[in-house]
């Protein structure tokens, strides 16, 4: 490949790139459905033209956008060791994303579940939890699995809207949960005991 190939592909793959990061932002404040291909391409600074040599539709973008969650998410299930450190890839993987993605998939769950990729967002987010607990498990510890695994959005939504919570203490403090939940403890007590009544 030549010199000047590698620079024209290097440049076609950050215009996509900053495409899905810009596409994220928008979708995230202000709608998947009122978000147009015209104000992605202007926040991109390049034409509408440009933007659908990478992309021909939102629900492109919106499906690039969540399917790079989703990958990450699926080569942590298939790469950890054991379920403590699945929760704390998947905590990584939540503050990697950020609260645009959480803003995105809970303000547009409607458009989302609709799409092709909102199968796949079911099917992935499933395999996640019967990792943790897998099929047959009792109900509780199945539902403390999706307890835990929502703490992460949770803290993220609140260090956005609560301007006295730090953020990095939230995040630790989830973290903390989740572990203690996916262990069968009583949260807020120490070592899975529970205070007598």
């Amino acid at each position: 490949m030549s010199q000047r190939s590698g620079r024209v592909d290097s440049r076609r793959t950050d215009t996509r790139e900053r495409a899905v990061t810009v596409a994220l932002e928008l979708f995230a404040r202000q709608g998947y459905t009122a978000t147009s291909l015209r104000e992605i391409a202007e926040r991109l600074g390049v034409t509408k033209a440009a933007l659908y040599f990478h992309f021909r539709t939102k629900e492109e973008i919106l499906t690039a956008i969540l399917r790079g969650y989703l990958d990450g998410v699926t080569t942590l299930v298939e790469a950890a060791e054991g379920p403590d450190e699945l929760i704390r890839g998947f905590a990584a993987h939540q503050r990697q994303w950020g609260i645009d993605l959480v803003l995105l998939v809970w303000q547009n769950y409607t458009e989302i579940q609709d799409l092709p990729i909102g199968a796949e967002i079911r099917q992935t987010m499933r395999s996640l939890v019967d990792t943790l607990a897998p099929a047959g498990a009792d109900p509780a510890q199945r539902l403390r699995v999706r307890i835990a695994l929502s703490t992460f959005q949770i803290a993220a939504v609140t260090a956005l809207v609560e301007d006295d919570d730090d953020e990095a203490s939230l995040r630790e403090a989830a973290l903390g949960l989740s572990l203690e939940l996916l262990r069968g403890a009583d949260p807020g007590t120490r070592e899975g005991t529970t205070t007598e009544a």
